[in-house]
């Protein structure tokens, strides 16, 4: 369960982040995994902006200090296919607004620019992750993050559930199936 591509020396990788996974460390108070699993994480403006939104400034201001997060502009070359990517999200999400997937699909087309160099699109809604599939992008989350952590014994079960549960306590959507499905495979891999 290794993170592809890992740096060889650090076993860190290079990935490319939407707003969500980034909250969900934020939230739960574990941005100590993102330093573990990551050299470097690269967000588009939008996602910058958004986690400002959330109250996230500080955090993000430390991870840029850091050079942990960099920050890319979307070109205007790449502005429609910025747009067209939102407007395919937004058909089969919850929030049919294109605008509202501006972030996802900024940090799509972000991805698609970086392959070679980032291993890894970190992005959570359910919609946005079906395009990224199918464009073959290889994609994780804050809960992939979880278990790569409970698999290398830096988080227990519970102390997984109890980051998840933080995350919805705050508002974001981690389901009770997902929750207990996540500490059940975490279980597992610790007995392994």
């Amino acid at each position: 369960m290794e993170y592809q591509h890992a740096d060889k020396v650090t076993g860190k990788i290079v990935v490319v982040s939407n707003t969500g996974p980034l909250i969900s460390a934020f939230q739960s108070g574990r941005i100590d995994l993102l330093r573990r699993y990551f050299s470097a994480i690269y967000i588009p403006e939008s996602v910058l902006i958004e986690l400002q939104a959330h109250g996230a400034g500080n955090f993000v201001q430390q991870l840029i200090a850091e050079e942990l997060l960099v920050v890319e502009a979307i070109g205007p070359e790449e502005s429609t296919k910025v747009e067209q990517l939102a407007r395919q999200i937004a058909a089969s999400a919850r929030v049919k607004d294109h605008a509202g997937h501006q972030a996802e699909a900024e940090a799509i087309v972000l991805m698609s620019r970086m392959t070679g160099e980032a291993t890894q699109l970190l992005l959570e809604e359910k919609a946005a992750r079906k395009i990224a599939q199918s464009l073959q992008i290889p994609l994780t989350g804050f809960v992939g993050i979880l278990l790569q952590a409970c698999h290398d014994a830096v988080l227990t079960a519970e102390e997984m559930r109890a980051a998840l549960l933080m995350c919805r306590q705050q508002g974001t959507h981690y389901g009770e199936s997902l929750i207990a499905e996540t500490f059940r495979r975490c279980k597992e891999v610790r007995r392994k």
